[in-house]
C-alpha cells in the first residue's frame, strides 16, 4: 500500500473515531460534517487511484445508504 494510501486510511479511522464520539453526544451536526468528510475522502482517493471499495463500504457503514446497483450495459 503506498504512503498516500495508508495516510486515507488513518484519516479515514480518525474521522470514524470523531464520528462515534458525536453520535454518542447527540451533535448531529457534527455527525452530519463528519459524514461529509468521508465522502470527500472517497472522492480524493477516487481522483487519485486509490482502491475506493473499502472506503464506500464505510461510508455506507456509517450512513446507512442503501448501496446503489449500476444497471447492467445492454449489449
Amino acid at each position: 500500500m503506498s504512503e498516500f494510501a495508508n495516510q486515507l486510511d488513518t484519516r479515514i479511522d480518525d474521522v470514524r473515531h470523531r464520528l462515534q464520539e458525536a453520535r454518542s453526544e447527540g451533535d448531529d451536526y457534527l455527525v452530519e460534517t463528519l459524514i461529509d468528510d468521508l465522502q470527500n475522502l472517497l472522492e480524493l482517493a477516487d481522483r487519485n487511484d486509490v482502491d475506493t471499495g473499502p472506503i464506500a463500504a464505510v461510508i455506507t457503514a456509517e450512513t446507512g445508504a442503501i448501496p446503489i446497483i449500476p444497471a447492467p450495459e445492454e449489449s
